[in-house]
């Protein structure tokens, strides 16, 4: 693969009107011509702590010194005594109108557009969220890279990698708050689109909606309304694999790290609204397969169902899987962030009040033999499907901001999840947020039921809320004297076999305190060599009609090697400008040349003057230069 030229950038340094004329002026002594010169001139540590595999995001707003760049021409390198280039993704994020997130003819009558209101999403020219209006890189774009790519600072002044131009040149600094320590990534502005992967693909992300036929999209034909939308979609990393069968539907876990036996632990992820002990509203019905949950008699009501995608990415960092439609909740969405090692999962809650709604994983029977454990039971219990009792939250346990962790391993590898939500609250009414449990064959007590899967509970562990929350649509705000915010939060880290309580903690920390960067301008310089060349023996003398030795001295006082250079000495009084050659000159290293000039037979004078010049390529540049002017004597 070539490396990009930089654009903008001459072959040649560019000259203002008087140096063009110095620099002819010297050329003519020199005995050399422009056309000659220039014909030859070329084409332009470790991670903070532990924490390789945490993400490290910003968006625009905090590197405004590449705001307006093509996201595509954005390179990351890091410094390993040398420049590597290192992954880098760049996720565009733009405001919608809500509603717009669904065709006009989209029939439920709860796609309200009471309140129109807006939403920051990532942009998709796959969905209806559509591509950026802004194609440069702006403020609320992100750019993300693995905190384990990241290494030591450059030293002052030190080259750009090659193919790279100066402007925009940004330095991130990447702070541990946890573990201390700190790192660096550093951005360069390719002349084209470039390949940003650096040769890898932490996320492998294949998805495929299976109902669509020959030339049918997921733009024009997915089933936005009255529709189940079946998929085959699978994310793979080196650590996991997960598997969907529709928007709300999982029913695949996969752990190959660390020796992990590979064994589907999953039986579904399971959603449930309006009480436990009901299937009325559950993963099935958010997703539009009525026909495929336990509650026997639960038919689709005719403007009661309707979903949407909001983005599908797969990069080379990340991947995310976006969408939108919970039954009366159109609005309410999902958002899947996958990296190498975790997910991380936001549920953005907004439908009008609903009681009891709870989100959590059930495990299948090859989960059997596990071990379960969370922050208040740190000894654990084993997943057999024989119920357990365990220490619950208390009322505050789980409050708004608030952390809570769950964890499973065993041969089948290690999954440890953490578990939040974060809510607005006004005038205090907002009911309690609980932890879930349950490991039972025959689940059939009160708040028990299960409306799908295996229809049993292995190690079934999440998240709800115990009572009715309130109004979270904006729409209905007018309706329903006001609305709040609600957003429920899991990152889940996936590891081998044998994770402990204060693996558990470590990432609690973790997420509580993710890692920090700070960017400003970088310290360095285009990749350019450049010579300094004095004569060595000015005491030499010249003979008319003889030829005289000049032993010059180069010095590569530029950044990068001297891939190879012709120095010259030119004078009036030469035959012709002699010249040599030198090739592979790093920087700070010198050599001595032997120059051997004819003097001419007419030569005058008691001196002869001559220039000593030089034309080569360094770094990615053509380069030219003039080492200076110099007399000898001249004897009969």
């Amino acid at each position: 693969m070539a490396r990009p030229v930089p654009t903008g950038r001459a072959r040649v340094p560019r000259m203002g009107e008087l140096a063009r004329k110095t620099f002819a002026r010297t050329l003519a002594v020199l005995g050399l011509s422009a056309a000659t010169i220039l014909g030859i001139a070329g084409t332009a540590g470790a991670a903070p702590a532990d924490r390789a595999g945490d993400p490290v995001v910003l968006n625009g707003s905090q590197l405004s010194r590449l705001n307006g760049v093509a996201p595509g021409k954005i390179l990351a390198y890091k410094w390993a005594g040398k420049w590597i280039q290192v992954p880098v993704q760049i996720d565009e994020r733009h405001k919608v109108p809500a509603r717009s997130l669904y065709p006009e003819d989209a029939a439920s009558k709860y796609i309200l557009d009471l309140v129109p209101f807006e939403m920051e999403v990532y942009a998709d020219p796959k969905t209806r969220s559509g591509a950026d209006e802004d194609p440069g890189f702006d403020a609320d774009d992100e750019l993300v890279f693995m905190a384990g790519d990241s290494g030591r600072a450059a030293p002052a002044k030190a080259a750009l990698p090659s193919g790279v131009g100066p402007a925009g040149a940004t330095k991130i600094a990447v702070d541990d708050p946890v573990g201390g320590g700190k790192a660096y990534v550093y951005l360069f502005q390719a002349p084209v689109k470039w390949d940003q992967s650096a040769g890898k693909d932490y996320v492998k992300y294949d998805f495929k909606l299976t109902g669509l036929g020959a030339g049918q999209t997921l733009l024009n034909d997915y089933g936005y309304s009255n529709s189940s939308n079946p998929e085959d979609s699978t994310v793979t990393t080196a650590d996991y694999q997960l598997h969907s069968t529709d928007r709300w539907m999982e029913d695949e876990l996969k752990i190959s790290a660390g020796g992990a036996s590979g064994a589907n632990i999953l039986d579904r992820e399971a959603v449930s609204a309006g009480g436990l002990n009901g299937c009325g509203r559950s993963e099935y019905t958010f997703s539009g397969n009525w026909d495929l949950d336990a509650n026997v008699g639960n038919e689709r009501p005719a403007d009661d169902d309707e979903g949407t995608y909001v983005a599908i990415k797969d990069g080379p960092v990340r991947a995310i899987r976006s969408y939108m439609g919970a039954n009366s909740g159109p609005y309410v969405q999902a958002v899947h962030k996958y990296y190498a090692d975790h997910e991380d999962k936001s549920i953005i809650v907004r439908v009008h009040p609903i009681p009891d709604m709870y989100v959590w994983t059930d495990l299948s029977a090859a989960a059997s033999g596990m071990t379960y454990r969370d922050q208040l039971n740190r000894s654990g219990v084993a997943v057999d499907g024989s119920p357990d009792s365990l220490a619950k939250p208390g009322a505050d346990g789980i409050g708004s901001g608030n952390l809570f962790w769950q964890q499973v391993t065993g041969a089948q590898g290690s999954a440890t999840t953490l578990v939040s939500a974060t809510a607005s609250v006004i005038d205090g009414d907002n009911p309690p947020f609980v932890a879930y449990y349950l490991d039972d064959q025959n689940p059939d007590g009160p708040g028990e039921k299960q409306c799908g899967g295996d229809l049993k509970a292995y190690g079934a562990a999440g998240f709800g809320i115990d009572g009715t929350f309130p109004n979270t649509d904006p729409n209905l705000a007018p309706v329903l004297v006001n609305s709040r915010d609600l957003t429920v939060d899991r990152v889940r880290y996936f590891g081998g076999p044998g994770a402990t309580a204060e693996q558990a903690d470590v990432f609690a920390e973790r997420v509580k305190e993710p890692l920090t960067a700070t960017a400003g301008k970088a310290d360095v310089r285009e990749q350019r060599a450049k010579l300094g060349l004095r004569l060595v023996n000015r005491k030499v003398k010249a003979r008319p009609g003889r030829i005289v030795k000049l032993r010059v001295r180069a010095i590569n006082t530029g950044n990068v090697t001297m891939k190879r250079a012709k120095v010259c000495a030119g004078s009036r009084s030469f035959a012709k400008s002699p010249c040599a050659r030198l090739a592979n000159l790093a920087p700070g290293k010198s050599r001595t040349l032997t120059l051997r000039a004819k003097v001419k037979k007419n030569a005058k004078g008691r001196r002869v003057a001559f220039f000593l010049s030089y034309e080569g390529k360094g770094g990615d540049y053509g380069v030219v230069g003039v080492g200076g002017g110099y007399k000898i004597a001249l004897r009969r």
